[in-house]
């Protein structure tokens, strides 16, 4: 995994020189197998072990490096994980409806995802990202595609949680639907390859049809475009081993399989959907309409 000096430096205070953080990381059990200089800043590369999915993210490096120092670790949007909503096993609760009617969320198995969280964002303007977001991305080796996506990429990279936005248009309208996919069931997935799937794969689908493989990779019939104007942005858990078979299934790691394999920490879930929302509205003038969850309040994975 790689990090970035600089954008640790938003979440803990350091005093190290790069090479001596370098070191210390080492020392602590995250190996830091290379550090190069670019552009104004250090990429650090890390070797992150099974046991530590924590780990997996700007902040939860920055967590550790606050512990090792004695350094203060500043998180700017811990106040966001203040307004996550308390839920009951298998409700809903819905901030606002969503226009053109209530969206519903159904979950076929807890065991396969014990937490989904969906939220409706509006008036959205699809266009490249600010050249400071490019940046940080393209530090942390992550492609860009435009502001909406990015954004997704951005809060993976810096708080460990998956985010994929369905453009909601393309959705058919009332229902998101967490199961396993049926025998022969297909989905055209983003990168262009149409897979056959089994019970094996956990999906995402709407009333008509499946719209992402869950955890790894969303579909191309929903994907977020230059003509978006309104998404639904998915923050969930997923049960790691579902997510492994899934992977395998269609023969495709990501960034996203990758950490849910390894668990995601509950607390940070809602966080990071806010976090998203915040940014989507800074940068692409969205405007939320809805937040809808359904599963566990303390979801274990």
């Amino acid at each position: 995994m790689k990090i970035t000096y600089n954008w640790l430096k938003d979440f803990v205070e350091i005093k190290l020189s790069p090479k001596a953080l370098a070191d210390k990381l080492t020392m602590a059990g995250l190996e830091v197998v290379a550090l190069e200089e670019r552009t104004g800043d250090f990429i650090f590369e890390i070797e992150i072990t099974p046991n530590r999915p924590d780990w997996l993210s700007i902040f939860g490096v920055a967590r550790e490096i606050a512990v090792i120092t004695g350094a203060k670790l500043k998180n700017p949007y811990l106040s966001l994980g203040a307004q996550k909503p308390s839920v009951k096993r298998g409700q809903a609760k819905t901030k606002n409806q969503p226009a053109g009617g209530e969206l519903k969320i159904e979950i076929e198995s807890k065991k396969d995802c014990p937490f989904y969280t969906a939220r409706i964002i509006r008036n959205i303007k699809v266009s490249p990202s600010p050249e400071w977001l490019i940046k940080r991305l393209e530090l942390v080796g992550c492609r860009t595609v435009n502001n909406v996506v990015d954004i997704t990429n951005y809060v993976l990279f810096e708080l460990g949680e998956p985010l994929h936005a369905f453009d909601l248009d393309q959705l058919s309208p009332g229902k998101i639907i967490v199961r396993r996919a049926r025998r022969g069931e297909k989905i055209l997935t983003i990168d262009g390859v149409e897979n056959s799937l089994s019970g094996d794969t956990l999906v995402i689908t709407d009333q008509n049809q499946a719209v992402a493989v869950a955890g790894v990779m969303g579909g191309k019939d929903s994907e977020v475009g230059a003509g978006t104007k309104n998404i639904l942005l998915e923050a969930a858990i997923f049960n790691p081993v579902m997510i492994r078979r899934s992977r395998q299934a269609i023969g495709c790691a990501s960034e996203s399989s990758y950490r849910f394999e390894r668990g995601i920490d509950p607390e940070v879930v809602v966080r990071a959907s806010l976090r998203a929302a915040q940014l989507l509205r800074e940068i692409c003038g969205a405007e939320e309409v809805s937040f809808k969850i359904s599963g566990l309040n303390n979801p274990k994975t």
